[in-house]
């Protein structure tokens, strides 16, 4: 059945950006570069970037397979869905299943996973970029997309944020924009359900995924004729996938976290899991998130998509402020926009929030990515027979990406990594962290059933204050690692929860401490038997320096 138009809708389609058929070759070519290019990506990945990507993914999924490791109180009140970290879980059965589960595969193939799952989220940005301006910006998405810094250092690693940010680009590929529909209703359904499945799985995997959808969603609703009742399959079509795939999520999270398999006939609504409504109460109404650091508003602007862009910034500034001409109504334009919209709207949102980072804006940075490339084209386009200044503005956008790419993927906080892959090559002697809370990766690398009990491989805690909200106690509440320190000396001496161990792991800067040193080798005995560099400079003084191990003197 074809659906209805009104001529204005007619005239943005044939203004559509001429979109050549690509061939099974062509798109086996793309498909094949953004894969090899990822898992170049992550051989050369060998540092430790946010501690989220070891002990919200793969250290679940090690205790779910292996019977051991370590669950953060985000587990313990309910907030993170089993989902992610099943992914990884089914990988490490299967390794198990072949006895392949050796420490160093453990480590590689969550990482070559997640690289090839990133190379088809490129590849779905790089759809994206041809569905909207066509054919001509295909070289300039995929040149930005494979040189951007930031992707290089998020694709291969393990985070929540990088699923999401592979499932929304993947939804947007299909998503109907306001003049982008097919000329029948059956093709655009199909496409518009797709859109679905996979926006619900961003959302899934991390609820506040929905700022996006929900968005999206209004703005497709208003754009929809509600007459030959469209409006009405667009808001039922979403209610329906998503409410399937939210039950089958209940489902999951409600045995994992509680034993209990949900049945009709025995149907308990209060057993249930809802991982959205815990983790929005808990880090949204709450404010738990600003006990691990507050920012400004204006932070990602200022800072978070500057350092994220670098030398692209100037290159997605000129992309969309060109990208929508105010007296333009083609299907590019009106796309653009609407694009546009979202990610200001996005960043608008998160900057109401206290605890910034950059990987919570991640998932529009492939539009960013888009905006950039545009940027790109349209420089080019001016820089006209200039063929040096051409290729010398691509040769600096690529060395400035490419010089960070590698410093943050094979440097900077490598210190943290080597030492566990050390430490899991000596005999299992007990080991001490005195460190910020997981500045390491744990059992996921270690993978050391000797050491799984607390008092052979210990760190010091940083649970929030979860009882009551952050604005009555956090002046005065104190976590482990805030009391230890405030006062390193006294902490060790007289309220240490662990017997002293035959190793102590810590950064260079707490033996600068008034104390430290005397107390550690004179009067305990230790000797540094260890040291990895880790980072030149690090935003938290805690974490400056070597990476130092002590070791208990005979």
């Amino acid at each position: 059945m074809t659906s209805q138009r009104d001529p204005k809708e007619q005239e943005r389609q044939s203004t559509s950006p001429p979109i050549a058929e690509s061939t099974w070759t062509s798109r086996l070519f793309i498909v094949t570069v953004c894969v090899l290019f990822r898992w170049w990506n992550a051989y050369l990945t060998r540092t430790y970037d946010n501690p989220d990507e070891y002990w919200q993914a793969p250290e679940v999924a090690h205790r779910l397979v292996f019977g051991y490791g370590y669950l953060t109180w985000e587990w313990t009140y309910h907030i993170r869905s089993f989902f992610h970290p099943l992914v990884f879980a089914s990988i490490y059965k299967c390794l198990a299943w072949c006895h392949w589960d050796s420490p160093s595969l453990l480590i590689t193939a969550p990482r070559y996973f997640q690289a090839t799952i990133s190379a088809f989220g490129d590849v779905a940005t790089y759809t994206l970029a041809k569905k909207i301006y066509g054919n001509h910006l295909a070289p300039f998405i995929l040149f930005v997309t494979l040189s951007s810094w930031f992707n290089f250092l998020m694709a291969p690693r393990t985070l929540s944020n990088t699923m999401e940010t592979i499932f929304t680009v993947i939804a947007m590929k299909s998503w109907p924009f306001p003049g982008t529909e097919t000329e029948t209703t059956i093709h655009w359904l199909s496409d518009y359900r797709k859109s679905l499945f996979w926006a619900s799985l961003a959302c899934i995997t991390r609820p506040t995924n929905a700022l996006i959808w929900g968005f999206l969603g209004l703005q497709l609703l208003y754009h929809t004729p509600s007459s030959n009742h469209q409006r009405w399959m667009v808001l039922a079509n979403a209610v329906l996938i998503l409410s399937i795939l939210l039950m089958l999520n209940v489902i999951v999270d409600t045995y994992f976290y509680t034993g209990y398999l949900p049945q009709f006939r025995s149907f308990r609504y209060q057993d249930l899991v809802f991982v959205p409504w815990t983790f929005i109460k808990t880090n949204v109404f709450q404010s738990i998130a600003i006990f691990y650091g507050a920012h400004p508003f204006h932070w990602y602007v200022t800072q978070g998509l500057p350092l994220m862009l670098l030398s692209f910034l100037p290159l997605t500034v000129i992309g969309m402020v060109t990208a929508t001409p105010a007296t333009s109504t083609t299907a590019t334009a009106i796309v653009s926009s609407s694009l546009k919209q979202l990610v200001l709207w996005v960043v608008f949102v998160y900057s109401l929030l206290s605890h910034k980072e950059f990987r919570f804006i991640y998932p529009i940075f492939p539009l960013l990515m888009i905006f950039t490339a545009h940027g790109l084209l349209i420089t080019w386009q001016k820089l006209g027979a200039h063929v040096k200044r051409r290729w010398c503005l691509v040769i600096m956008l690529w060395l400035t990406q490419l010089v960070l790419a590698l410093y943050v993927s094979l440097w900077h906080q490598r210190g943290v990594m080597d030492v566990m892959i050390w430490l899991r090559q000596q005999p299992p002697m007990s080991v001490g962290f005195l460190m910020p809370c997981h500045s390491t990766p744990w059992h996921s690398v270690m993978h050391q059933i000797d050491r799984k009990d607390d008092d052979m491989m210990w760190f010091l805690t940083c649970e929030p204050p979860l009882q009551t909200t952050l604005s009555e106690n956090s002046n005065n509440y104190l976590d482990q690692a805030a009391l230890f320190y405030r006062d390193p000396v006294t902490f060790l001496s007289n309220f240490s929860p662990h017997p002293w161990p035959n190793m102590l792991v810590m950064f260079e800067h707490l033996l600068a401490q008034p104390g430290i040193t005397h107390l550690l080798l004179q009067e305990k005995g230790y000797v540094e038997c260890q040291r990895f560099f880790n980072s030149h400079v690090h935003w938290d003084k805690r974490r400056k320096g070597d990476v130092v191990v002590l070791c208990a003197s005979l």
